[in-house]
């Protein structure tokens, strides 16, 4: 056996336990985070929670074994993920410091503990829901309406969203294209990139502007794009300031009351058309977007 098969063999060898490691890890804090809970079905959730995690260890494995190197990448990520985000959430919930943001009213309560520094540990929150906290943005943000009011509780927000927003930008920029190519590949990844290059501008732009979408995964994709530092900025500072100040006075009760019939339908309404919007923009995306060229061409 020359060396080349054994440095192969070793190499799937330690593949494989940091694989099954990971799984343990992932497994053990699902466990111990489900536990912290009174759920009635806990048993059954940790059942099904152990057993997912299990299967995509599994499977990852196989795919190791029979060499489809793509999606061996895309699970072995999965399991990391899981595994990383079932360590913070068992830790943060054993602390205490989960309970304090399931409701607006405990966040209030929080919030209004530090005294002259509430509208700084605001921000900061608020900054840290965009790149790491689990924490709803209406928890944090109807929690600034009840503190500040909706114009200055719209202004913190906004402050600690966009900062967040453009620190998950510059992180996908820098580390969210090499992940990406060491799941596809360059070769791979560039023809991605070409082939949503074109409408990526208008369907982000319209993603962030509406609060339906995952927007602050959606900055950390952004980095990975061909949308540009200088177009995600601007972008993010008029998306965000419209989106921020709407939630603010929407929670407020100020613009479409929600606890009327009316009102809820007009919401329905709104968000039955945001989903028409929403597949109008991805098909003629593109064409959008070089028109938008073309005028500021002749501009």
């Amino acid at each position: 056996m020359n060396k080349a098969v054994i440095f192969i063999l070793l190499k799937d060898v330690l593949s494989t336990a940091l694989i099954s490691m990971l799984g343990c890890v992932g497994i053990v804090f699902s466990v111990l985070y489900i536990d912290t809970f009174n759920f009635i079905y806990s048993q059954e959730i940790t059942a099904v929670s152990v057993s997912l995690i299990s299967l995509l260890v599994v499977l990852t494995i196989i795919f190791l074994r029979y060499k489809k190197v793509i999606i061996y990448k895309l699970f072995l990520l999965l399991v990391f993920i899981l595994s990383t985000i079932t360590f913070l959430l068992y830790f943060l919930k054993i602390s205490g410091f989960l309970d304090k943001f399931d409701s607006i009213e405990k966040f209030r309560e929080f919030i209004q503990s530090f005294g002259s520094y509430a509208v700084i540990i605001f921000i900061l929150i608020q900054f840290l829901q965009v790149v790491i906290l689990p924490i709803p943005s209406f928890i944090t943000i109807g929690a600034g309406v009840v503190l500040f009011g909706a114009f200055w509780g719209a202004i913190y927000s906004c402050l600690g969203i966009i900062s967040g927003s453009l620190v998950a930008y510059f992180t996908g920029k820098i580390f969210g294209f090499k992940i990406a190519k060491w799941l596809v590949g360059e070769r791979n990844l560039d023809k991605g990139l070409k082939l949503i290059s074109g409408r990526d501008r208008v369907v982000l732009t319209f993603m962030f502007l509406f609060p339906f979408f995952p927007d602050d995964l959606l900055c950390f994709v952004s980095g990975i794009t061909t949308v540009s530092p200088y177009f995600f900025v601007v972008m993010i500072f008029i998306t965000r300031i419209v989106s921020v100040f709407v939630s603010s006075y929407s929670l407020n009760n100020s613009i479409i009351p929600y606890n009327t019939w009316w009102g809820i339908l007009l919401w329905l309404g709104f968000f039955a058309l945001t989903i028409v919007l929403t597949i109008i923009i991805y098909k003629y995306g593109q064409v959008f977007e070089r028109k938008i060229v073309k005028t500021k061409k002749r501009k």
